[in-house]
């Protein structure tokens, strides 16, 4: 079982996400901010797979990037609230994306979707899957 750590402040958005993935066969962990994230890996020791992380957040990039040393095959979703001209540099994300304006059942199979796919992905190979019409997917680093 793939495990993925939902990093937001929005906490319906990470509760919605979770609840979505864990449906979907995932292990999920939902926390609000860096800090707290920090705070339930040291606790449960967890290996994550995959951390989808409000890219706005305080300390967000470097979390990130501490997760990623610590794995070959992690992967990273970056979130953002907005438009597209909102999206800053995440160097670190497998995927960018805009969180849905509507969260119901076809959001929440997208992002299932765009999940898998990003769990998926090889270094340097790009993910064949129609994300939605929120966001993107980049090639992972290599």
């Amino acid at each position: 079982m793939k495990t993925v750590l939902v990093v937001d402040d929005d906490l319906g958005f990470a509760f919605w996400l979770g609840q979505a993935l864990d449906r979907a066969g995932y292990e999920t962990w939902p926390a609000l901010s860096v800090p707290a994230a920090e705070s339930l890996l040291a606790k449960v020791k967890l290996a994550v797979d995959l951390l989808v992380i409000n890219a706005t957040l305080p300390q967000a990039l470097a979390f990130a990037t501490h997760l990623g040393r610590a794995r070959t095959d992690f992967k990273v979703i970056a979130v953002y609230e907005g438009s597209h001209s909102d999206v800053r540099s995440f160097p670190d994300a497998t995927a960018v994306l805009h969180k849905p304006e509507t969260i119901d059942t076809v959001a929440k199979m997208e992002w299932v979707q765009i999940v898998t796919g990003v769990l998926a992905v090889r270094s340097g190979t790009a993910v064949n899957c129609r994300p939605p019409q929120s966001g993107g997917f980049r090639r992972s680093p290599q």
